[in-house]
């Protein structure tokens, strides 16, 4: 049995009485999803269809599915709550977790009787498994994402991590530093304070806007709506740590940032940032990473994940990349004819450049 409902304060306290373990990455935990869903998902119109899936006997919770509802061209499109920053799809699961193929189906199709008329459901980057527990969505899966997550098993100290990298890394490592100490060295904070961390978001906003922009992409995510909700996640997780400021200082300059969320002995980084130009020679994305993978180490933390995306300097920091994939079903005619467009090329662009999201 299965109840869908809009009441975004229900949902959530239904989430917290599972505990932290019910969420398997920081993109289901309430720090997450408590902004996402008050901030974020209403300035792109994206309704909530919060659903929670019971095993038919006990009534004990399987799974919570933080879905929403959005319109493409005519198209009534349910996905998780994402826009563009969380990197996983993945349930809240319930101590009535289904784990088989078998069991995943029959949830995943008492999830879908609850929803109201809709075209499509197209659940993106499933990862297979985390720490052990199983995605139930992900066994349904019926198509390969395209991307990867990168993901690193840290070991118990940083000469055990260096010994693991390549010489070549290795070399490259210290010829970075040496590089920053022509500019007088450098120094790195990790700050989960949301008073030093607030002031900081602005500096990351420009320094990624500045990197794009070099590219010639579009960046969307100083937008106000991207830009509060950032913010309302550091000040949602304050007591438990769970946003993470890394700042890499040189000369007097904030020379690279990264945001990462800290989550169940694991670290996300989801935001990096750094200068280009005279600072490209000190690779100053690959220092502040190679230390926060030195801090997380000393401060216990045993998993380090880069977020999604196939760029190979993660797989150079020793993540190993694992695919993700994605679940569709088709809901009506409609939604069978739209899947049918979006697997050409031309209906797969047009699909990610509506769902990188229009935030005011």
């Amino acid at each position: 049995m299965a109840d869908c409902t809009d009441n975004i304060g229900h949902f959530l306290s239904r989430a917290a009485s599972l505990g932290p373990q019910a969420a398997a990455t920081p993109f289901q935990s309430v720090n997450w999803l408590a902004p996402w869903l008050r901030v974020l998902g209403p300035s792109a119109e994206a309704e909530p269809l919060l659903i929670t899936v019971r095993d038919s006997v006990r009534g004990d919770i399987a799974m919570l599915l933080p879905l929403v509802l959005r319109r493409f061209y005519g198209v009534t499109l349910v996905e998780f709550a994402d826009l563009s920053v969380s990197d996983y799809g993945f349930p809240l699961l319930g101590p009535a977790a289904p784990s088989t193929p078998a069991a995943a189906a029959e949830a995943f199709d008492t999830a879908l009787a609850a929803l109201p008329p809709v075209d499509v459901v197209r659940l993106c980057n499933l990862p297979g498994l985390i720490d052990g527990r199983v995605n139930p969505l992900a066994l349904l899966a019926n198509a390969a994402h395209g991307s990867v997550r990168n993901v690193a098993a840290l070991p118990a100290s940083w000469d055990d991590y260096l010994a693991s990298r390549p010489r070549k890394f290795r070399k490259a490592l210290r010829q970075h530093h040496r590089a920053f100490d022509a500019h007088g060295g450098f120094t790195v904070r990790m700050i989960t304070d949301p008073a030093e961390v607030l002031p900081l978001l602005d500096r990351l906003d420009s320094l990624q806007r500045e990197r794009v922009a070099g590219r010639g992409k579009r960046y969307v995510l100083d937008r106000p709506a991207y830009s509060s909700f950032y913010r309302a996640v550091v000040d949602q997780g304050a007591a438990q740590g769970f946003a993470m400021l890394s700042v890499l200082e040189s000369a007097g300059t904030v020379v690279a940032i990264a945001y990462s969320l800290l989550h169940q002995q694991s670290c996300t980084t989801v935001r990096l940032a750094h200068l280009g130009a005279e600072w490209d020679r000190c690779s100053p994305g690959i220092v502040l990473v190679s230390e926060i993978i030195r801090w997380l180490i000393e401060n216990g933390v045993r998993r380090f994940d880069l977020g999604a995306g196939g760029y190979d300097y993660k797989k150079r920091l020793g993540c190993e990349a694992e695919p993700l994939l994605t679940l569709e079903r088709p809901m009506s005619i409609k939604g069978r004819m739209a899947l049918s467009a979006w697997t050409t090329f031309a209906g797969r662009r047009a699909l990610l450049q509506s769902l990188a999201a229009r935030p005011s």
